[in-house]
């Protein structure tokens, strides 16, 4: 019997894990590095504090401003 459809199947899996965890630390690399963005606007509060910082002071669903 042959397995050659699981090994593909596992390959497959491996590169999916693989480019999913580079694209995510790419982009939460650039939102580091570039000055110019403010990137704490954009972070969940759980990854703020995992990495440390502190959420922005005023959140957009906290404000009392209505939309027409």
């Amino acid at each position: 019997m042959s397995y050659q459809a699981d090994r593909i199947e596992r390959r497959n899996r491996r590169k999916a894990i693989v480019i999913t965890t580079l694209l995510y630390g790419s982009l939460l690399t650039f939102f580091l590095v570039k000055d110019a963005i403010s990137w704490k606007k954009y972070m969940p509060e759980v990854v703020l504090e995992l990495i440390g910082e502190e959420a922005p002071a005023t959140a957009v669903a906290a404000t009392d401003e209505v939309r027409p």
